[in-house]
């Protein structure tokens, strides 16, 4: 066997070997339980379901690792995990993170639960304006700051579901909450009492979430940019939408 005829044999082993691994990547996405939008439960996770779709346009598998919040974000710095969702963007958070284009619009607002079922009369004009009031919060979430920054009297605790239960329970007067969320929680945990929650009309937050990955991860801006487009061609081809239509939150649809 020549010489030459060794050197293509090899070449082509190398090539097909390296798009076998391309074609096989694994990426790990850290998240905790928040369903409609994430849960192990996949009939109650509409992200888990576009992530495989888009990683269908990349060519990758998303691997999910569920896990306390604020082991999420310490997950991604520490390079356990490629990506975070479903985060939102933060000035202090975009000092150590990459994020994705968005994923879907969200609202946040305070409940409060009413055992008369009759709306109170709570608003503010600032978060500093709460602090006659006992706030439940999760811990790791992007409030945690602005909460305790603001002088209020909170409580945390590790996951919404606990934080509704506090409410219930009168252990708390006020939780935040994205409200598609929050009223998600409220259905399945009491649905005979879902006419005693109310929220405060005025947003804690109108924004949006996101994929956040780490600025030190390989390669991680061509993912990255190759994630972005994935994205955007299933929202374009309406394979985005028929998901969220599906699991019942159409009304957080990004275009």
């Amino acid at each position: 066997m020549s010489t030459y005829r060794h050197f293509f044999i090899l070449c082509s082993c190398v090539i097909a070997f390296t798009s076998n691994a391309l074609a096989e990547t694994t990426l790990v996405i850290a998240t905790g339980e928040l369903p409609p939008y994430v849960s192990k439960d996949p009939k109650q996770s509409f992200l888990t379901e576009v992530f495989q779709e888009a990683g269908r346009e990349m060519g990758v598998t998303f691997e999910f690792r569920f896990m306390p919040w604020k082991r999420c974000e310490i997950a991604v710095e520490k390079l356990e995990a490629w990506g975070a969702i479903p985060y939102v963007r933060t000035p202090e958070r975009e000092m150590k993170f990459y994020f994705s284009e968005k994923l879907f619009e969200r609202q946040a607002k305070f409940f409060y639960y009413s055992p008369s079922a009759t709306p109170k009369q709570i608003s503010y004009a600032q978060l500093a304006d709460l602090k006659g009031y006992r706030v439940g919060g999760v811990r790791g979430y992007y409030y945690e700051k602005w909460l305790v920054d603001a002088g209020l009297n909170v409580e945390f605790v590790t996951t919404d579901d606990q934080n509704f239960l506090m409410l219930k329970a009168g252990r708390v007067d006020l939780i935040p909450s994205d409200e598609v969320v929050g009223f998600h929680i409220i259905q399945n945990r009491f649905p005979s009492e879902t006419g005693s929650f109310f929220t405060i009309a005025k947003p804690l937050d109108a924004s949006g979430d996101y994929l956040m990955t780490s600025k030190q991860y390989p390669a991680t801006q061509k993912l990255l940019a190759k994630f972005n487009l994935a994205l955007k061609k299933i929202k374009e081809n309406g394979v985005y939408k028929s998901i969220l239509v599906k699991r019942g939150v159409v009304t957080h649809i990004v275009d």
